[in-house]
C-alpha cells in the first residue's frame, strides 16, 4: 500500500510539475504535443507504459486538465489507459485509408458510462410517426450536385460547446434556424440555445424533442441572439422579455423522407437538423468516414442530435458532413464525416430516420 501510494504521489508530482515547463523539455518530440498529429492513423498500436504516461502528460497540457489530488489523477490516468487501448485496437482494424480514426479527444479521461450519462440520452421518437407529415413520401427526386458544403457559402455558424448538459437538441435546432435565415436573408447570426433550453418546457439537460423546440420557436416568433441570452449549460428560468432576433424565424417544418435520397434532396436546399445513434466510437472520433460498426442494426433509435451541413465523396465513398456541439477539440474541429448511400433502411446510425426540414419563404436570390 505504501509503495502504491508513493508511486502515485511521484506520478502526481511529475505530471503537475511538467505543466509549468515548456514543451521543449519533454522527452517526446514537440510535434506530438499537437493532437492533430498523435490522433492520426499511427495511433494503432498500444504505447508502452512510459510512452502512455508521456502521452497523458501532453494531453493534460493540451486540454488544460488539472486534477484536485493524486487519487483523482490516478483514476483518470487508468481511464485514459483504457480508452487508449480501445482506440489503438479499433484503429488497427481500419480497412480503408478513408475510414474513421479514433484519437485522444477532449473526452479521453472520461469513461464511456460517464460520457453516456452526460451526453447520450435515449429519445423516444415514435411520437413523430403519427403526429407529423413526412415530406414527399416515396416521391423524392432532385437534381443534386456531386458535392455540397454549406460552410463554404457562409451560412453555417461556428461550432459551439454544450458543456456537461445534454442539450444537443437546442444546438441542432439553433444551427438549422441560423442557416435557413442566412440563406434567405443573407444574414448569419448566433442564436440562443439557452433560451430554447429555458423556455421549451418539456426539454432539459436530459434531452428534448426537436419538434417541440421548433413548435416553441414558431409560437414565440423567433429566438434571442446568443449574446443577449448567454449559454450557461443548465436549465433556468425563461427570460421571455429578451427581444427576438429578426433572423430567427421560419414558416413551418416537416420530417424528411426516411431514405438516402430523401435526406440528400433536403440537404441540397439547406442544412438539416438530425438525430442519430451515437456509439462509444463517437467519444473518441478524430477524423475519417464513420461507417457505424457499433450502431444498432435496422433501428431508428437515437440518442444525439447534430446538423448536416453538406455531403461529398472520396474514391466512391459517399459521406455526410456533420456539425457537432462538443467543441472544436472534438473530431475535425467540431465536425465529422458519416457514411451515406449504404442502402440501409435508416442509414448509418439511423441518420436517415429523423431529419427535420425547416421551411422559410421569400428566398433571397
Amino acid at each position: 500500500m505504501i509503495s502504491l501510494t508513493l508511486n502515485l504521489f511521484l506520478l502526481f508530482i511529475i505530471f503537475t510539475t511538467s505543466l509549468c515547463i515548456s514543451s521543449s523539455t519533454y522527452d517526446v518530440p514537440t510535434t506530438t504535443i499537437k493532437y492533430s498529429s498523435i490522433l492520426g492513423p499511427n495511433l494503432d498500436k498500444l504505447p508502452t507504459q512510459n510512452e502512455t504516461r508521456k502521452l497523458f502528460q501532453s494531453w493534460m497540457k493540451e486540454h488544460g486538465r488539472v486534477y484536485k489530488n493524486v487519487d483523482e489523477m490516478a483514476k483518470k490516468f487508468n481511464i485514459f489507459k483504457s480508452n487508449l487501448k480501445y482506440i489503438t485496437e479499433t484503429n488497427a482494424k481500419r480497412k480503408s485509408p478513408h475510414g474513421h480514426v479514433l484519437g485522444l479527444t477532449n473526452f479521453a479521461d472520461w469513461s464511456h458510462q460517464e460520457f453516456k450519462e452526460t451526453y447520450l440520452h435515449k429519445n423516444d421518437m415514435s411520437m413523430y410517426n403519427n403526429t407529423m407529415k413526412i415530406k414527399n413520401v416515396n416521391s423524392v427526386s432532385c437534381s443534386a450536385p456531386k458535392s455540397m458544403d454549406w460552410r463554404s457559402k457562409g451560412v453555417v455558424g461556428s461550432v459551439k460547446n454544450q458543456g456537461t448538459c445534454g442539450s444537443c437538441w437546442t444546438f441542432s435546432a439553433a444551427g438549422a434556424i441560423e442557416s435557413i435565415n442566412a440563406i434567405v436573408t443573407g444574414k448569419l447570426v448566433d442564436l440562443s440555445e439557452q433560451e430554447m433550453l429555458d423556455c421549451e418546457p418539456s426539454g432539459d439537460c436530459n434531452f428534448g424533442y426537436m419538434s417541440k423546440v421548433f413548435d416553441w420557436v414558431l409560437l414565440n416568433k423567433g429566438v434571442a441572439l446568443e449574446k443577449n441570452y448567454v449559454y450557461t449549460g443548465r436549465k433556468g428560468v425563461c427570460k421571455s422579455q429578451i427581444p427576438n432576433s429578426e433572423s430567427s424565424t421560419f414558416d413551418t417544418y416537416d420530417l424528411v423522407e426516411k431514405s438516402d435520397n430523401g435526406l440528400l434532396c433536403a440537404v441540397v436546399n439547406h442544412p438539416i437538423s438530425v438525430c442519430l445513434y451515437a456509439t462509444p466510437d463517437f467519444d473518441h472520433y478524430s477524423h475519417g468516414i464513420y461507417d457505424g460498426p457499433n450502431c444498432p442494426k435496422n433501428s431508428d433509435e437515437t440518442n444525439h442530435c447534430l446538423l448536416i451541413v453538406g455531403y461529398d465523396s472520396v474514391d466512391d465513398q459517399d459521406y455526410w458532413i456533420l456539425k457537432n456541439s462538443w467543441s472544436t477539440r472534438w473530431g475535425m474541429e467540431g465536425y465529422m464525416y458519416l457514411k451515406r448511400n449504404t442502402n440501409k433502411q435508416y442509414g448509418v446510425c439511423a441518420i436517415n430516420a429523423w431529419g427535420f426540414n425547416l421551411i422559410k419563404h421569400n428566398r433571397k436570390d
